[in-house]
């Protein structure tokens, strides 16, 4: 392909698929104003729910992109973030989880919501966009890079049309078989078949059942052995499920594949209801991994989502990682493109949401691992040892700490010199160290505006009421250069614990809201360190 050929179409950046991540490129892309395309093969957004649950920092930014409430309208009830154990649905209750306790941190708490639901509605905002554009039933075909610019093939899977673009950028986005990352030949480090899955989607109405509207799932060990051990997902609370049984570990180990009239029966006896209409809406058999590639950038191509990692789903962080991934990426690739940073920059992104997607890794697959002791405490009929491994496993579902708790070590920060502490997984810990995603705080009693909402387009600088003028005025002379630079004050008396910027000190903070750099005192020059912490981080030094 010849740059200057007249066929050849032209967009900033080239994202390569359109499920959950890859619209959430496409959404934040267009905030920043950078022009895009989309390139999905399927004709339209999943029909399956996949995914169940955004977490935190996902509904941070879903509320930050206006879609919160429609969101939370389509997910299940508060509260119902708990796993029953159960010989069958209708049947004998073994226990039951906890939902996570909710101790404000956060103006937008979880929802468990299925991703055919979030995909739809990521699509009804990123399809109004004004600088970009995306297409269905578009498959890469091929792509080439140089020093300057990405080189793209695409054709159109109903009309075989081919198109073809020049991109600044190319994006893979396209899920755990991402072609991207194998044309790259980008290698996934880990197992990759943990164990051998089926999802079976039905349809039927358990409405008339309490439990139905209190659980997320179901973990159902039935007293029957020639049923399977399953796990049953509510996806509506209604009269939508998704069975998902362990079919082997390498591959199938079934003595034949189940048929549609199986799956109902099986569906029957889990739900203890002999006569249930059950409708089969669709089916599918995948595989268990846990892998990170090796890298998430190639030159001018990036990796998010699953085409970048792939995590059990037991503790649901896919959808919610992919995202991040696309909210840590975007803001640096506007910037770049503006020539308010260096390439430089976008090399923070492989530095800081790799060794991220490694922790998510591990304890979704830890999370795995917990089930094979709940079973066989039940099995043992022993009430002290079913008891422990059910209360254990509010570690899967009490994550707070893993979904806003990480802190980025290397990358676009400037360490401050004191000691990271471990990741508590179950707990979060609020912290303005530079890394961190900085705290919530409402900033009225009506509790509709919190710290949160600074934090979007631009650099922003906090400093305390003490400090104030100073900083604005250091502010002022840092921003001259062309970065952008908004000033807040945190006039709080009692700022939560763990900001520890203090009443003259200040912190800068990143458009993703992830604190950069920190100064917890007044230093006799505030604008010449504050100029030289932005250069570092935009890497003109």
């Amino acid at each position: 392909m010849k740059a200057n050929d007249p066929s050849t179409e032209s967009t900033r950046v080239l994202i390569v698929g359109g499920g959950p991540v890859g619209l959430a490129m496409a959404l934040l892309l267009d905030r920043f104003n950078i022009p895009f395309v989309l390139l999905e093969r399927s004709k339209s957004t999943t029909d399956h729910p996949k995914s169940r649950g955004c977490w935190i920092r996902t509904m941070e930014l879903f509320r930050q992109w206006g879609i919160e409430d429609r969101i939370r309208a389509r997910g299940l009830a508060d509260k119902t973030d708990i796993f029953v154990y159960v010989e069958s649905i209708a049947g004998r209750e073994i226990g039951r989880t906890n939902p996570e306790p909710d101790h404000q941190h956060t103006p937008a708490w979880k929802c468990l919501v299925a991703q055919d639901a979030v995909e739809e509605e990521l699509l009804a905002v990123a399809s109004r966009s004004t600088c970009g554009q995306i297409l269905f039933s578009t498959e890469c075909v091929s792509f080439e890079t140089t020093d300057t610019e990405v080189h793209v093939t695409a054709r159109d899977t109903q009309t075989g049309a081919m198109r073809r673009w020049r991109a600044d950028y190319l994006i893979g986005a396209d899920g755990a078989g991402s072609s991207v990352r194998k044309q790259l030949g980008i290698e996934f480090r880990g197992p990759a078949t943990i164990a051998v899955m089926a999802n079976d989607y039905w349809r039927a109405d358990l409405s008339h059942l309490p439990v139905a509207r209190q659980a997320a799932g179901f973990r159902v060990i039935p007293e029957d052995c020639s049923l399977p051990v399953a796990t049953i997902l509510n996806t509506n609370g209604r009269d939508r499920w998704l069975t998902v049984s362990q079919i082997g570990e390498q591959q199938d180990e079934r003595p034949s594949p189940w048929t549609d009239e199986d799956v109902v029966r099986i569906a029957r006896g889990h739900t203890g209801i002999p006569d249930l209409e059950v409708e089969i809406i669709n089916r599918s058999i995948w595989r268990v991994s846990r892998q990170v590639a090796a890298s998430l950038r190639h030159g001018r191509v990036f990796l998010i989502g699953d085409a970048a990692h792939r995590f059990p789903p037991t503790g649901g962080f896919g959808l919610n990682s992919g995202v991040q991934d696309a909210h840590n990426l975007a803001w640096k690739l506007a910037y770049v493109l503006r020539g308010h940073a260096t390439d430089a920059l976008l090399d923070s992104y492989d530095l800081e949401r790799r060794p991220v997607a490694e922790s998510n890794a591990d304890f979704s697959y830890g999370n795995r691992l917990r089930y094979a002791h709940v079973e066989a405490a039940v099995r043992s009929g022993d009430e002290d040892r079913i008891s422990f491994w059910i209360n254990d496993t509010d570690n899967h579902l009490h994550s707070i700490g893993q979904a806003i708790g990480f802190s980025y070590e290397e990358g676009a920060v400037i360490p401050d010199g004191t000691v990271r502490k471990p990741l508590d997984s179950r707990e979060y810990h609020p912290t303005d160290r530079p890394g961190a995603r900085f705290p919530h705080l409402w900033l009225d009693t009506a509790r509709k505006h919190s710290t949160l909402d600074w934090f979007d387009h631009d650099f922003v600088l906090v400093c305390g009421p003490l400090g104030a003028e100073s900083w604005s005025e250091a502010a002022a002379q840092a921003g001259s250069g062309g970065l952008p630079l908004d000033v807040q004050v945190l006039e709080q008396t009692h700022p939560a614990k763990g900001i520890l910027m203090g009443s003259r000190g200040a912190v800068l903070v990143r458009p993703d809201g992830h604190v950069c750099w920190r100064m917890a005192w007044l230093p006799p020059k505030p604008g010449d360190i504050l100029t030289q912490a932005l250069r570092t981080i935009a890497g003109y030094q």
